[in-house]
């Protein structure tokens, strides 16, 4: 992952600045490399961390990178993108007081594009008695960091959490040692008298002794290679041959079938791909059906209403499919392409009788099953055989197009009219599209108010068109 982490801190003398940087490094010569910093800083306890042409490796052998952690960013050019994030995530890019802290999303293509966690360090020497840190990742890409937000901010949640509970042990301590009480302190802090400002400047200890660990910073920067190495695992940048547009990232499959999902409970785990509980008797149709019965071959059959199913498999309208079980688990696999997989309990391949949209949006049911007749809010497909020569679509609903298709949409129907794409590689393409407009919706519930609202939807590029699909995903995610 193409990637700076940063940790940074309010320094009492010297303001804002990073104290460790950790970088991936690729045929580069290390020993080669000059780590410096301000030289204004090198004197200060709380600036300096591992201090100056020293610093921490660590080294994946299957790739050969080097996870490299210094005080700067030990490419030069990349020092001042570091300076201006740490500036700004500690003073004017800070979403809340509070010492838990919270996350801000800012930048430009002039100067990197940044995620930043703020959070406090309890100290009983500071001024407040507490001392504010930040965490930063930036990046050039502003879509690959927005997409990996939430395997980025549980991350750095980790992070500071262990950092907040180091510091609370030596912070009980120094209550015990010291035996003073919060009025005492006070005036230890900020003095009495107004002729000794120097003397009653707030102490400025170091990382190392808010912590009570020595070694805090290779802690720290196992952490940040940890992150770096996850997302050039799991959540790399892919160019897709024949897409004009930007990379974009895939979640990394393994031979097996299994991909990296988010667990509400366990946090990241591996997951082996399937079409839904319930539905293993799909998993026996060979490679060869599922091949024939393609996402494209659908559109030949479903034709004129191949828009339209498609609009409703993304907006939430109730999809009732009856034909026979190859053909109709078929269509229902495909039409879960077009939705990320916390919806896919919605979906379901094989039924005996109807079931009302409150639980399954997408069904597929039996021939002789009896279901309800097409409305606004139900689109009937049925899927019948022509002497075994061709299938042919029946397709009712009674709702309408609007006149302007939501964006998802719009790239779904130029990525299959792509001729470059084959099957797979548009499989792969939808698979990209659809987790990138998940974490639009996921980076909309992390806000509350209706004007932070606006403003990421303005950010993330989300239009009028959209906001049936966001509603849709929005409370099923």
């Amino acid at each position: 992952m193409n990637a700076i982490i940063a940790l940074c801190h309010f320094c009492e003398i010297h303001g804002p600045g990073a104290i460790l940087c950790t970088q991936t490094l690729r045929e580069t010569n290390i020993e080669q490399l000059d780590i410096s910093f301000d030289t204004e800083r090198k004197g200060c306890v709380a600036c300096n961390s591992i201090g100056n042409n020293i610093g921490l490796v660590s080294r994946d052998p299957e790739s050969n990178a080097n996870f490299v952690s210094s005080q700067m960013p030990v490419l030069m050019e990349t020092a001042s993108l570091v300076k201006t994030a740490a500036f700004r995530s500690l003073s004017s890019e800070v979403s809340c007081t509070t010492t838990e802290g919270g996350f801000v999303f800012f930048g430009d293509a002039k100067h990197g594009h940044v995620l930043s966690h703020t959070f406090h360090l309890i100290d009983s020497e500071a001024r407040g008695f507490q001392k504010r840190f930040s965490i930063v990742i930036i990046m050039k890409d502003k879509m690959f960091l927005l997409n990996t937000q939430p395997f980025l901010a549980d991350c750095m949640s980790k992070v500071s959490k262990e950092l907040q509970d180091f510091a609370k042990l030596v912070h009980e301590d120094d209550l015990r040692r010291q035996g003073l009480d919060r009025a005492k302190r006070i005036n230890k802090c900020y003095g009495t008298g107004s002729t000794n400002n120097a003397a009653n400047i707030t102490a400025n200890r170091s990382l190392i002794e808010l912590t009570g660990k020595e070694s805090i910073y290779a802690y720290v920067h196992a952490h940040f290679s940890f992150i770096l190495w996850a997302g050039a695992r799991y959540l790399t940048e892919n160019f897709t041959l024949g897409c004009p547009s930007t990379p974009v990232w895939l979640g990394k499959e393994t031979e097996e079938g299994f991909a990296l999902v988010q667990s509400d409970k366990e946090g990241y785990q591996m997951r082996r791909h399937g079409i839904g509980n319930g539905d293993r008797s799909f998993e026996q149709i060979d490679e060869c059906t599922r091949a024939k019965y393609s996402l494209r071959m659908f559109r030949t059959v479903l034709k004129s209403h191949f828009l339209s199913v498609c609009y409703c498999a993304l907006t939430g309208i109730q999809i009732v499919i009856r034909g026979t079980p190859i053909k109709g688990y078929c269509l229902v696999a495909n039409l879960k392409k077009f939705l990320p997989e916390a919806l896919h309990k919605l979906a379901r391949a094989h039924a005996e009788t109807y079931t009302s949209a409150n639980e399954f949006r997408i069904i597929n049911l039996k021939q002789e099953a009896i279901a309800p007749h097409s409305s606004s809010s139900i689109m009937r497909v049925d899927l019948v055989d022509d002497y075994d020569r061709d299938t042919v679509a029946v397709c009712a609903w009674d709702g309408e197009l609007p006149s302007k298709l939501p964006s998802l949409l719009q790239k779904i129907m130029k990525a299959m009219d792509e001729e470059l794409f084959n099957d797979e590689a548009l499989d792969k393409h939808l698979r990209l599209l659809i987790e990138e407009w998940k974490n639009k919706v996921v980076c909309i519930r992390k806000v509350s108010s209706n004007q932070d609202v606006v403003k990421i939807k303005k950010i993330l590029g989300i239009q009028p068109q959209d906001q049936v699909l966001i509603n849709y995903w929005y409370n099923h995610l």
